[in-house]
């Protein structure tokens, strides 16, 4: 029987952490849900072992569904230096701690997505404003989002430059970076493609809330199934590939010069996925981590 970990920092299952549990369960695996912040890596005088609740851990595999919302670089890196301790000690770590690390960096995924014929936004990062207000005047219309985050929060579309401006200097003052996109035009919604393995299993349009340009879920968008054409399945399995991800909710806009992806999320939610299309991702990933355990 596997054991297998489900990790997130919440004190309690979230709903997809659940149905997690209950895919795993049903396949016969022991399940046990962990939080991540209770994981603590030991270097001792004879060995290095990771201790969970002050336990030693017993597990094939953990899927990881949250390392922690709003967390301090000092924890992120902690957090991932024990999820790399778990994957030398021959722990299956899903999705990887690289893996996490890139798509949770928007600028460091976007970078390797494009590298990989990907299309996406035209993107800048920088700490000179005097760089971000040549293409913020250049593009017209832009949305400036935090280099880390999800859930479409933190982020705002600016169409004057004043406005840019102010905001910019803002983030500076903070200490932090500004990431600016050059805005998609898109129909009022995009698409969000779920991957597990190298499959499309399921996709869902996003449809924004009237007089919204955000298409998340949790701000209010609808769901409706979508149709994966041959080109969209094909640019959906280049991210996966390029990015290292298992699983994944790759978020597209339909814009007037085609397919544009916008990120990967390594740990994506998925109800209104599924309340849209009645699949349930959590059953594709409890197999395919199974699948991967047997190899």
């Amino acid at each position: 029987m596997a054991n297998i970990g489900i990790l997130h920092e919440s004190p309690k299952p979230t709903w997809t952490s659940r149905q997690l549990i209950e895919a795993f369960t049903e396949l016969g695996a022991r399940v046990h849900y962990m939080r991540v912040s209770r994981l603590s890596g030991i270097v001792g005088d004879r060995d290095v072992k990771v201790l969970y609740a002050n336990r030693l851990l017993d597990l094939d595999a953990v899927v990881v569904r949250n390392l922690g919302f709003a967390i301090s670089t000092e924890q992120l890196l902690k957090r991932i230096s024990i999820l790399q301790q778990l994957e030398e000690e021959g722990i299956l770590v899903i999705n990887s701690s690289r893996s996490l690390l890139i798509a949770r960096d928007k600028y460091t995924s976007i970078r390797l997505l494009r590298k990989a014929g990907v299309p996406v936004p035209e993107t800048i990062v920088t700490e000179d404003i005097n760089v971000a207000m040549r293409y913020m005047r250049e593009w017209k219309v832009a949305v400036i989002k935090p280099l880390t985050g999800s859930l479409g929060l933190g982020s705002i579309k600016v169409d004057d430059p004043d406005l840019a401006y102010r905001i910019m200097r803002t983030l500076l003052s903070q200490n932090q970076p500004i990431y600016l996109q050059r805005y998609v035009e898109k129909p009022g919604r995009d698409i969000r493609v779920f991957t597990v393995g190298l499959k499309v299993i399921a996709a869902a349009y996003r449809i924004a809330p009237p007089g919204q340009w955000k298409t998340n879920v949790a701000l209010g968008a609808r769901t409706e199934p979508a149709k994966v054409d041959d080109e969209l399945e094909h640019i959906s399995i280049k991210v996966i590939k390029a990015l290292g991800l298992e699983y994944a909710g790759i978020d597209v806009a339909e814009s007037p010069r085609g397919y544009v992806v916008f990120e990967a999320n390594a740990a994506p939610l998925w109800r209104g996925l599924m309340n849209a299309t009645g699949v349930n991702p959590a059953k594709a990933i409890a197999k395919h981590v199974l699948g991967l355990i047997k190899r």
